[in-house]
Protein backbone atom coordinates (compact mmCIF):
# COMPACT_ATOMS: atom_id res chain seq x y z
CA UNK A 1 0.00 0.00 0.00
CA UNK A 2 1.47 3.33 -1.12
CA UNK A 3 1.20 6.10 1.51
CA UNK A 4 0.63 9.56 -0.03
CA UNK A 5 2.00 12.35 2.11
CA UNK A 6 0.42 15.77 2.37
CA UNK A 7 2.45 18.32 0.42
CA UNK A 8 4.46 20.82 2.45
CA UNK A 9 3.33 24.28 1.50
CA UNK A 10 5.73 27.21 1.38
CA UNK A 11 5.23 30.09 3.83
CA UNK A 12 2.89 32.91 2.85
CA UNK A 13 5.64 35.52 3.02
CA UNK A 14 8.52 36.39 0.72
CA UNK A 15 12.06 37.27 1.77
CA UNK A 16 13.52 39.88 -0.59
CA UNK A 17 16.79 41.78 -0.75
CA UNK A 18 16.31 45.43 -1.70
CA UNK A 19 19.18 47.96 -1.61
CA UNK A 20 21.32 45.40 0.19
CA UNK A 21 18.77 44.98 3.01
CA UNK A 22 16.69 41.91 3.61
CA UNK A 23 13.00 42.50 4.03
CA UNK A 24 10.03 40.27 4.65
CA UNK A 25 6.94 40.94 2.53
CA UNK A 26 3.62 39.58 3.76
CA UNK A 27 0.74 39.90 1.33
CA UNK A 28 -2.51 41.16 2.81
CA UNK A 29 -4.96 38.64 4.15
CA UNK A 30 -7.76 38.00 1.69
CA UNK A 31 -11.42 37.18 2.14
CA UNK A 32 -12.95 35.59 -0.95
CA UNK A 33 -16.43 36.58 0.19
CA UNK A 34 -15.46 40.24 0.58
CA UNK A 35 -13.55 40.24 -2.71
CA UNK A 36 -16.64 38.97 -4.53
CA UNK A 37 -19.28 40.93 -2.61
CA UNK A 38 -17.71 44.40 -2.33
CA UNK A 39 -17.50 45.19 -6.07
CA UNK A 40 -21.26 44.58 -6.39
CA UNK A 41 -21.95 46.56 -3.23
CA UNK A 42 -19.75 49.43 -4.44
CA UNK A 43 -21.61 49.53 -7.75
CA UNK A 44 -24.97 49.94 -6.02
CA UNK A 45 -23.47 52.34 -3.48
CA UNK A 46 -22.00 54.48 -6.28
CA UNK A 47 -25.30 54.59 -8.18
CA UNK A 48 -27.08 55.67 -4.96
CA UNK A 49 -24.47 58.35 -4.33
CA UNK A 50 -24.74 59.73 -7.87
CA UNK A 51 -28.52 59.88 -7.53
CA UNK A 52 -28.19 61.71 -4.20
CA UNK A 53 -25.68 64.19 -5.65
CA UNK A 54 -28.01 64.84 -8.59
CA UNK A 55 -30.93 65.46 -6.23
CA UNK A 56 -28.81 67.72 -4.00
CA UNK A 57 -27.76 69.81 -7.01
CA UNK A 58 -31.41 70.34 -7.93
CA UNK A 59 -32.58 71.19 -4.42
CA UNK A 60 -30.45 71.69 -1.30
CA UNK A 61 -31.31 69.40 1.60
CA UNK A 62 -29.22 69.39 4.81
CA UNK A 63 -30.09 65.76 5.62
CA UNK A 64 -29.00 64.68 2.13
CA UNK A 65 -25.72 66.58 2.51
CA UNK A 66 -24.99 64.79 5.81
CA UNK A 67 -26.01 61.47 4.23
CA UNK A 68 -23.58 62.11 1.35
CA UNK A 69 -20.74 62.74 3.80
CA UNK A 70 -21.45 59.34 5.40
CA UNK A 71 -21.84 57.84 1.92
CA UNK A 72 -18.37 59.11 0.97
CA UNK A 73 -16.82 57.60 4.10
CA UNK A 74 -18.45 54.23 3.34
CA UNK A 75 -17.29 54.35 -0.27
CA UNK A 76 -13.69 55.18 0.76
CA UNK A 77 -13.64 52.43 3.41
CA UNK A 78 -14.98 49.75 1.04
CA UNK A 79 -12.54 50.80 -1.70
CA UNK A 80 -9.65 50.75 0.78
CA UNK A 81 -10.59 47.23 1.91
CA UNK A 82 -10.64 46.01 -1.70
CA UNK A 83 -7.37 47.74 -2.54
CA UNK A 84 -5.75 46.28 0.59
CA UNK A 85 -6.88 42.74 -0.20
CA UNK A 86 -5.85 42.89 -3.87
CA UNK A 87 -2.63 44.93 -3.68
CA UNK A 88 -1.69 45.44 -0.02
CA UNK A 89 1.32 44.13 1.80
CA UNK A 90 3.07 44.42 5.12
CA UNK A 91 6.85 44.78 4.93
CA UNK A 92 9.21 44.11 7.84
CA UNK A 93 12.75 45.45 7.49
CA UNK A 94 15.59 45.62 9.97
CA UNK A 95 17.55 48.82 9.37
CA UNK A 96 20.68 48.97 11.49
CA UNK A 97 19.30 47.64 14.75
CA UNK A 98 15.80 49.08 14.32
CA UNK A 99 12.66 47.42 12.98
CA UNK A 100 10.50 49.10 10.37
CA UNK A 101 6.96 47.87 9.72
CA UNK A 102 5.38 49.30 6.59
CA UNK A 103 1.83 48.66 5.41
CA UNK A 104 1.29 49.77 1.85
CA UNK A 105 -0.94 49.70 -1.18
CA UNK A 106 0.01 51.43 -4.44
CA UNK A 107 -0.18 55.18 -3.85
CA UNK A 108 -0.36 54.92 -0.05
CA UNK A 109 2.00 53.75 2.66
CA UNK A 110 2.10 53.82 6.45
CA UNK A 111 5.50 53.36 8.05
CA UNK A 112 6.34 52.82 11.69
CA UNK A 113 9.90 52.60 12.98
CA UNK A 114 10.68 50.87 16.28
CA UNK A 115 13.95 51.38 18.13
CA UNK A 116 15.60 47.96 18.32
CA UNK A 117 16.99 48.57 21.81
CA UNK A 118 13.43 49.09 23.12
CA UNK A 119 11.93 45.93 21.59
CA UNK A 120 11.31 43.17 24.15
CA UNK A 121 9.77 39.72 24.00
CA UNK A 122 9.85 39.20 20.23
CA UNK A 123 7.71 36.10 19.78
CA UNK A 124 5.43 34.15 17.51
CA UNK A 125 1.87 33.52 18.59
CA UNK A 126 -1.10 31.53 17.42
CA UNK A 127 -3.71 33.38 15.39
CA UNK A 128 -6.81 34.47 17.31
CA UNK A 129 -9.72 32.08 17.62
CA UNK A 130 -12.80 32.34 15.46
CA UNK A 131 -14.59 34.76 14.82
CA UNK A 132 -11.53 37.04 14.97
CA UNK A 133 -9.45 34.69 12.83
CA UNK A 134 -10.90 36.01 9.56
CA UNK A 135 -11.05 39.63 10.62
CA UNK A 136 -10.30 42.00 7.75
CA UNK A 137 -7.41 44.24 8.78
CA UNK A 138 -7.40 47.66 7.22
CA UNK A 139 -4.15 49.33 6.21
CA UNK A 140 -5.05 52.67 7.83
CA UNK A 141 -5.73 51.45 11.35
CA UNK A 142 -3.59 49.65 13.90
CA UNK A 143 -3.72 45.91 13.59
CA UNK A 144 -4.58 43.99 16.73
CA UNK A 145 -3.76 40.56 15.39
CA UNK A 146 -0.64 39.02 13.99
CA UNK A 147 1.57 35.97 14.34
CA UNK A 148 4.59 38.18 15.17
CA UNK A 149 4.37 40.18 18.38
CA UNK A 150 6.69 42.17 20.62
CA UNK A 151 6.51 44.57 23.52
CA UNK A 152 7.46 48.16 22.86
CA UNK A 153 7.24 50.23 26.00
CA UNK A 154 3.78 49.61 27.48
CA UNK A 155 2.24 48.38 24.20
CA UNK A 156 2.12 45.15 22.26
CA UNK A 157 2.93 45.54 18.57
CA UNK A 158 1.49 43.05 16.08
CA UNK A 159 2.67 42.10 12.59
CA UNK A 160 1.99 39.25 10.19
CA UNK A 161 -1.80 39.28 10.23
CA UNK A 162 -3.23 36.20 8.58
CA UNK A 163 -0.15 34.04 9.10
CA UNK A 164 -0.06 30.88 11.19
CA UNK A 165 2.17 30.42 14.24
CA UNK A 166 4.86 28.36 12.37
CA UNK A 167 5.14 31.14 9.80
CA UNK A 168 5.44 33.65 12.65
CA UNK A 169 8.18 31.50 14.18
CA UNK A 170 10.10 31.56 10.88
CA UNK A 171 9.86 35.37 10.75
CA UNK A 172 10.85 35.77 14.41
CA UNK A 173 13.94 33.58 13.82
CA UNK A 174 14.99 35.78 10.87
CA UNK A 175 14.38 39.02 12.79
CA UNK A 176 16.16 37.75 15.94
CA UNK A 177 19.40 37.36 13.95
CA UNK A 178 19.37 41.07 13.02
CA UNK A 179 17.84 42.77 16.06
CA UNK A 180 19.71 43.39 19.34
CA UNK A 181 19.83 40.35 21.68
CA UNK A 182 17.58 42.16 24.18
CA UNK A 183 14.70 41.98 21.65
CA UNK A 184 14.28 38.22 22.01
Amino acid sequence: MDQGYEAIRPPRFIVETVDGRERIRIKAQRSIFAMLFLPFWLTGWTVGGIAAITQLMQRFDLFLLIWLCCWALGWIAATAVLAWMFFGSEILTVTGSDLEIRRSIPGWSRRKLYRGSEIRGLRASAPPAWPYRNQINLPFRSMRTGSVQFSYGARTIYAGAGLDEPEGTMIVERLAKRLPPSAV
